[in-house]
């Protein structure tokens, strides 16, 4: 009887965690680079010059300006068009105004290898850094203008540093985790397994899944992206599930609790699922 109803809770699990998910062709987020500025005071247009010459709906550009963009955006696509670079990178058609206050974000396919490029309306000239990759899903650079005059003209060598919000991940990740745990142990009261005897067994299993749960959410939206995460978290939480009944069902005694272990790991890791799914709408800068 115990064996049907473990089956059944996880068939269950099962398919409330594959039920929320559906994935569809060109949906969700896709490769991004922000480029931020300091000391650019100003007017300027920035673009990012690819390796490659096609990425998606972004190519090299013909003739004429594509009718898409508007007439104010002429000169700085006709500055773009025109700049030749000696590594042979490529102007595809991506291009923003850019201030200290007011990032840009090639936010749609953005290209793997490429170089900054700046145009300063006021003097013609440009600035370029040297080749950069977008080493995360979602790659932020901060470009310093100190010492750069943008009234000389001609072309600059500016320096970008890589500037990812390393610390609010951690602080992110840091949070997620000490809820997720807190909810896991609270859920062991009613179910009688908080108690000095099963305490020991009850941490060491929490704290390992759960922090590889983590710690695994984190890498994975690093380097592919929000929308992979999503999606591999149900795998994860029922993987988070599965351990934790194995170690329970070996470490607590029948009589232990008020319920049987492997249904305490089901109701616990349903619970801290659900909470993450919430967490996830409602304070998305955890994620």
């Amino acid at each position: 009887m115990v064996k049907k109803r473990v089956l059944a809770l996880l068939a269950c699990l099962g398919l409330a965690l594959a039920l929320p998910f559906a994935a569809f062709a060109d949906m969700g987020p896709k490769p991004s680079v922000e480029v931020q500025t300091a000391g650019l005071d100003q007017d300027c247009w920035v673009t990012l010059l690819a390796e490659q010459t096609v990425i998606g709906p972004w190519n090299l550009p013909g003739a004429a300006m594509p009718d898409w963009f508007e007439p104010e955006e002429q000169p700085a696509w006709e500055a773009f068009a025109a700049y030749g670079d000696p590594d042979g990178y490529h102007f595809l058609q991506w291009q923003a105004r850019v201030a200290d206050a007011s990032p840009a974000t090639w936010s749609y396919m953005a290209p793997k290898h490429f170089k900054i490029l700046f145009w300063f309306p006021q003097s013609g000239g440009y600035a370029v850094t040297e080749a950069l990759d977008r080493y995360a899903y979602a790659a932020v650079y901060r470009v310093d203008f100190s010492g750069v005059d943008p009234a000389a003209g001609g072309v600059q060598t500016v320096t970008a540093q890589r500037n990812y919000d390393y610390g609010g991940e951690a602080l992110g990740l840091a949070a997620r985790f000490a809820l997720t745990l807190a909810v896991e142990l609270l859920i062991a009261l009613p179910f009688g397994y908080l108690k000095r005897p099963y305490l020991r067994a009850l941490l060491a299993a929490n704290l390992a899944t759960q922090l590889a749960l983590n710690l695994a959410l984190n890498l994975t939206a690093y380097c592919s992206g929000s929308l992979a995460m999503w999606l591999l978290y149900p795998l994860l939480e029922l993987a988070v599930f599965a351990v934790e009944a194995v170690v329970f069902r070996l470490a607590f005694k029948k009589a232990a609790g008020k319920g049987h272990p492997v249904l305490y790991a089901f109701a616990a890791n349903a619970v801290s699922y659900a909470l993450g799914l919430w967490l996830g709408d409602v304070v998305p800068a955890l994620f």
